[in-house]
Order: C-alpha cells, then sequence, then structure tokens
C-alpha cells in the first residue's frame, strides 16, 4: 500500500476519485435536503389552505346557526312565563333542526321549560351548573358554549345560546340550539373529513379541551401541557404552520387557523410517513443511480490520469539528462501550459539573479501602492508618537488632509476625555515593547465625532529596539451606536418603551443610595391591572397591547422628569417618585387610578380595565430594596384583596 501510494498517479487517482465520489454525495445529500425542505413547504401552503377552507366553512356554519338562533329569541313573547306560547314558537321553528339536533328555552332559575323535539327527561332540567348557562346570565350576545355530556343523550354537545332580557338588561333566561359533535352536521363532517390516507382534521377550544377528534376517546378531554408548541401557541390566538408532535408521538406537518366566532381552533394534520412517502422513493432511486455512476465513472478517471500524466514522465526523463550532462536545457516537448512553464522558469534560473535588484524596486512601489490603496486607515509614527506617514484611507476617514495628520497634530482630534487613556497605552505598550489596541472619539473635519479603531505594532531594528509603530485605523462609530442601542434594549421593555424589570431594578438602587447618604425620601408605587385578562381573551392580544401602551404613556407623563416608570412584566407596571413623601404618593397614585378609569380605547368599549395600587415609602430600617418592594407589593395585593380599584398604603 506505501509503494502503491509513493505513485502520483495513484495519488492523484485517490484525491480525485474521493472528490467524486463526496460531490455526488454532496449532490445528492444536498438534493435530498432540498428536496425535502421543498416537500415540506409545498405540503405546508396546501394544509394551510385546507385549513383556511374549512375554517371559513365553519365560521359561516357557525355564523348561520347564531343568526338563527337570535331570530327564534326574536320571536318569543314579552311575557316569559307563557311556556306554552314559547314551546308553540319553538315547534313553529322545526326547519331549524336541518341546523340544530334540538332547541331548548330556559327560564332565569336554570329550568328547561321548553325544548323542540320534545324528548323525555329534558323538561324541567336544572342546568344552572351548566358552563352555558352561567355564562349567559353574564352576557348579552349569542355565544357558542365549551362542549359538555348531555345529561339526557349522554352524547357530546355544544350549545349555541342567545341570552335573553328586559329593557332594563336584567336576564330573563336564554334560548339555545343543542348540536351533537358526532352528529350529522358541520362537526360531524369535520369528524369524518380526512387528506389522504392519515391526515385528519381537528378542533378544540380556546380553553383546550378536544372537540373534534379521529378517536373519539379522545373528544372532551384536555390537551395534555407543553405536548406542541404550535397547539400551545394556536390555543392564544396564533395562526400558521409548522412540523412537531401528534398525541400519539408521530410527527406530522400541522396548519393552525381560529374560528373567532366559536373561539375554537381549527388544526390539520398529516403524519410524515404519509407527507414524505413519494419524495423518500425518490431519493433511493437517486442514491442507487449515484452508487452506479461512482462504480462506472472511477475506472474510466483512472485510465485519464494515466494518460495525462505521459508528459510528466518524459520531463522527468529529460531532468535526469541534463544532471548526466546529456544536455543542457529542457525542451519542452509538450502542449501542456504548466509543463512548457516550468521548463522555462528551469532555464532562466542564471538570468533570474539579475534581475532581483529591479524585482525589489517593484515590490517597493507595489507596497506603497498597496499601503495607498486599502480600504482601512493606514499610518506610521516615530518613537515619540509623530505620524510621518498617513494612507488615503486615513485621509477619507477622518475629512483631513496630511498636514493636518502629520507630526503631533493628529492628537489635537482625540476627543478631550480620550487623550489620556489613548496617551497611558501607548506609553505602555512601548514600554514593554508589544503591539496595543485603542478606541477613541476623533473629530473630522465636518465637526463631528466619530468612534476609530487603532491597531498598532512595534517597529523594531536588528537589537529589537522600538523605532516607531505602523498601525492601522478603522471606522467603529456604526458599531458602538448598535451596542449603545443593545444596551438600551437590554433595560426597556420593547412595547411600552418603559424601564423592564432590569432597568427599573437599577433605578431603585439608585433612590436606596441616595436615601442612605443624603437621607433624600421616595415612595415606590406597584401597579397591577384589574379585569385585563378579558380583554385578552376576549378580544386578542393587539386589543391588550393598546391597553398597555395606554398605561404607560399616562405613566410616563406622570413621572415627568422625576420619577422612573416601568413594567415589571405581563399588566405590571411601577412607578418610583424620588423625593415623594406618602401623602403626596397617595395623591399621585389616586391621580393615576382615576385616570385609568376614564381611559376609553373605543377597540374594546365593552370592556373597562381599572387598577390596584399598592404605595409605600422609604424607611429608617430599609437596608436593602428587598423590603420596601416588599411593603410595596403587600399594598397592591390588599387593594386587590379588597375589591380592586383602589389606592392602599402600607
Amino acid at each position: 500500500m506505501k509503494r502503491w501510494m509513493s505513485s502520483l498517479h495513484a495519488r492523484l487517482m485517490l484525491s480525485l476519485g474521493l472528490g467524486w465520489v463526496l460531490l455526488v454525495c454532496a449532490l445528492l445529500g444536498s438534493s435530498w435536503y432540498l428536496g425535502r425542505d421543498i416537500t415540506r413547504e409545498s405540503i405546508l401552503v396546501q394544509l394551510e389552505y385546507q385549513a383556511e377552507m374549512l375554517a371559513k366553512t365553519i365560521e359561516q356554519d357557525v355564523t348561520t346557526r347564531t343568526a338563527a338562533i337570535r331570530r327564534v329569541a326574536g320571536q318569543l313573547p314579552d311575557d316569559l312565563e307563557q311556556t306554552a306560547a314559547i314551546q308553540a314558537v319553538l315547534a313553529d321553528n322545526t326547519a331549524l333542526l336541518a341546523y340544530f339536533d334540538g332547541l331548548v328555552f330556559t327560564d332565569t332559575e336554570g329550568r328547561i321549560r321548553a325544548d323542540w323535539p320534545r324528548t323525555a327527561g329534558r323538561e324541567d332540567l336544572d342546568v344552572t351548573g351548566r358552563e352555558f348557562f352561567q355564562r349567559a346570565q353574564g352576557m348579552q350576545k349569542a355565544f357558542v358554549s365549551e362542549p359538555f355530556i348531555g345529561r339526557v343523550t349522554s352524547e357530546p354537545l355544544v350549545m349555541i345560546a342567545q341570552p335573553l332580557t328586559d329593557h332594563q338588561g336584567e336576564f330573563q333566561g336564554m334560548v339555545g340550539g343543542v348540536l351533537r359533535v358526532l352528529g350529522d352536521n358541520f362537526l360531524g363532517f369535520l369528524q369524518r373529513h380526512r387528506l389522504g390516507l392519515q391526515g385528519f382534521a381537528g378542533l378544540a377550544t380556546s380553553s383546550g379541551r378536544i372537540l373534534v377528534h379521529p378517536d373519539h376517546e379522545l373528544i372532551l378531554q384536555p390537551l395534555p401541557d407543553e405536548f406542541n408548541s404550535f397547539i400551545d401557541k394556536a390555543l392564544l390566538g396564533w395562526e400558521g404552520s409548522g412540523e412537531s408532535e401528534l398525541l400519539s408521538g408521530n410527527p406530522s406537518l400541522q396548519a393552525y387557523k381560529q374560528i373567532w366566532s366559536a373561539d375554537w381552533v381549527l388544526g390539520v394534520y398529516l403524519p410524515n410517513q404519509e407527507a414524505y412517502a413519494a419524495f423518500d422513493r425518490l431519493w433511493w432511486i437517486l442514491w442507487s443511480i449515484g452508487g452506479l455512476v461512482i462504480a462506472l465513472t472511477l475506472p474510466i478517471l483512472w485510465w485519464l490520469l494515466w494518460v495525462l500524466l505521459l508528459p510528466v514522465h518524459r520531463f522527468t526523463s529529460q531532468i535526469e539528462s541534463i544532471h548526466r550532462g546529456d544536455q543542457e536545457r529542457i525542451e519542452a516537448q509538450s502542449s501542456l501550459t504548466e509543463l512548457r512553464s516550468v521548463a522555462k522558469r528551469f532555464n532562466s534560473l542564471l538570468y533570474s539573479q539579475a534581475q532581483i535588484r529591479a524585482d525589489l524596486q517593484r515590490r517597493q512601489t507595489y507596497l506603497n501602492a498597496v499601503l495607498d490603496s486599502t480600504p482601512s486607515g493606514v499610518f506610521v509614527t516615530d518613537l515619540e508618537g509623530q505620524s510621518i506617514y498617513v494612507n488615503s484611507a486615513y485621509k477619507r476617514i477622518t475629512g483631513l488632509d496630511a498636514p493636518q495628520l502629520l507630526g503631533m497634530k493628529w492628537l489635537d482630534g482625540v476627543h478631550p476625555e480620550d487623550q489620556p487613556a489613548l496617551l497611558k497605552r501607548r506609553r505602555e505598550a512601548t514600554a514593554a515593547n508589544r503591539p496595543y489596541e485603542v478606541e477613541y472619539r476623533y473629530l473630522t473635519s465636518d465637526d463631528r465625532y466619530i468612534w476609530l479603531e487603532t491597531h498598532a505594532s512595534p517597529i523594531t531594528d536588528e537589537e529589537d529596539r522600538v523605532q516607531g509603530y505602523i498601525g492601522t485605523v478603522r471606522d467603529i462609530t456604526e458599531r458602538k451606536q448598535q451596542e449603545e442601542a443593545d444596551r438600551w434594549a437590554a433595560e426597556h421593555d420593547s412595547l411600552t418603551q418603559l424601564l423592564n424589570r432590569r432597568g427599573f431594578d437599577k433605578a431603585i438602587q439608585r433612590a436606596l443610595t441616595a436615601w442612605q447618604e443624603k437621607r433624600q425620601p421616595a415612595a415606590l408605587l406597584l401597579i397591577d391591572l384589574d379585569h385585563f385578562k378579558p380583554v385578552n381573551d376576549n378580544l386578542g392580544h393587539d386589543a391588550g397591547d393598546l391597553w398597555l401602551v395606554k398605561i404607560a404613556q399616562l405613566l410616563s407623563n406622570r413621572a415627568g422628569k422625576v420619577g422612573v416608570a416601568a413594567r415589571q412584566g405581563g399588566d405590571e407596571f411601577a412607578l418610583l417618585l424620588p423625593g415623594y413623601d406618602l401623602k403626596q404618593a397617595q395623591q399621585e397614585a389616586e391621580t393615576i387610578r382615576q385616570e385609568v378609569t376614564r381611559l376609553d380605547i373605543p377597540e374594546s368599549r365593552e370592556f373597562k380595565v381599572t387598577t390596584s395600587i399598592g404605595v409605600a415609602e422609604l424607611e429608617e430600617e430599609d437596608g436593602s430594596a428587598v423590603s420596601w418592594i416588599k411593603r410595596a407589593d403587600e399594598a397592591c395585593y390588599d387593594a386587590k384583596a379588597e375589591g380592586r380599584n383602589q389606592v392602599v398604603v402600607h
């Protein structure tokens, strides 16, 4: 093996052969990766289209049935004690049984007083414990209930309900349409809907309960926690697609759409095994073809290398003849450019000695051209730090010409605050005979400061003594600005632009230090939003974000130039008021509470967000901020416990 590898032919064959095999494998591997990715994206687009079509159909079905229930509610007599008349209205709407599996009327006491078609065991049934009745008591518009098991039919059901109120808005009962989850309706259609052989569609409530699934045992069961990140996001209102696991643990491609009218989440699923089946078969065919190509081409490659290396063998024979004295120069008997070039170089060795001095001169010229054309600023200084050379890039970066940069004049442009550190770094580097690196601000020709980064290395003589420095200068202004922006972002909330918890902790520590050193008072307000979750749950996070931004603007205005406002996270805010005593802080908290109650956000007028505020001031025994914050937090908790929308002072 060792003898075989001593051959150039064998080494080239090994290199080219391995290269060819790796190339084919790389092409096939990249084809597999790209093809699988394209297949995945294509199927995800199809799944999103399927989900969108199904979602639109379900939205239409829910909207149609909701409108039908509202029409039935409008036909009921004003006196809802007339059970017979109500029963007649339900019977007159028999056509609605194409939409519903049953119609029911419930009085204010939670008793079913009328239903159609009449069902044994349903009349006078008590439903006060049902979610749909409790929800109807607090609403004035039609809604879709959470799924439940019917007491009479023992089947999974869904209720589309319309609360009934009098002229004063008092609850008078409800009328609802019952849908069987496994019935002959749009839910049953979705239950039977299939994508390919194994794909299916599923439906869940936003509370996380399964409504539609091919496995009937799972209907009405809660979704497991954190088994699928896409489902977790979809339950919060997200729409999109991706690849994750099913309840069975098998990977699948998935797409999700929201059914806003019913507060449901629709998902369509196609297992990976079926999604990639056709592509996997094609990939194995390609690998078979690739292996066949490699097996057929390697012998051909061996023969081609042998033919190509024949001139090299002849060239070697001529060198041996020169060594023996049989000839004086190499005769290039090959058409290969490389071999003719080697022959020419070999024959010109003696002549090249005469060209050395010319070459050195040309190299000096080239060096000057390179230094003058490089995009980085280049400078040379003597041992005292006076510039003796600057290139064009240096002048372009600073906007100054050579007379303004040579000698010690270049130091005049360095920011006065940065000069001591720069000179100290340079003196230390000179004393230790080592390079140095420094960043500083420099005044340009248009009277603005830019940030420069300088790398300098010592120029030494034969005895290793420093004679000067050569270095490069680079404009890092953009990087410095980005670092400043990053520092700001690390301490501020991206939505409200207020300080985040990290930034607010620093402000709290400054206030505590001022109290310990100068006895400067300060008050802390911890603000928790009341009734904020229903805004997010019913209107979505966009509406919730509007509330957060409005309240953040209010707190920022109240903070002014002295105070510090922050968002602690979620719906929790804080306000630090340096110089305020407890009475002043209480007045400020009450003002904030009242202004929040007066906020008018058109997108969510049906909801009202208030605040519970806890107030605490710095006290003599405060050795750290922990006890101060704890007092404010306890006061805020008391405000919540005492009925909310209050200010409590510790």
